[in-house]
């Protein structure tokens, strides 16, 4: 999968966003240069799509996942925000304070 149209990849991700309403959470888009911490990141490099997390220092939290697939790396993208919310949600419930703030877990 050479020809990787990234314009067409992000928009289809982004309207994913979109329909489950995760705006406020933090993840970046196909730029692996890009160091927000506490956000999800799906990139591509070296042929392989690339999914990770950071911590607060932008450090990579546990390991990143390769795929060859976009379906694959989308459906693990997705999964991971979806954890976020789930142990933000934990967090709070819990009396710790998540890492950032989101309506999506202050509910």
């Amino acid at each position: 999968m050479e020809n990787v149209n990234i314009s067409e990849l992000k928009a289809n991700i982004i309207s994913e966003i979109k329909k489950n309403h995760y705006e406020t959470l933090r993840y970046v888009l196909f730029n692996g240069k890009d160091r927000t911490p506490y956000a999800v990141h799906l990139f591509w490099e070296d042929g392989k799509f690339i999914v990770n997390s950071r911590d607060e220092r932008s450090y990579v939290v546990g390991k990143s996942f390769e795929f060859n697939s976009f379906e694959e790396a989308k459906e693990r993208f997705f999964r991971t925000l979806s954890l976020t919310i789930e142990i933000s949600r934990s967090d709070i419930k819990d009396g710790y304070k998540a890492d950032y703030p989101s309506p999506l877990w202050e509910e």
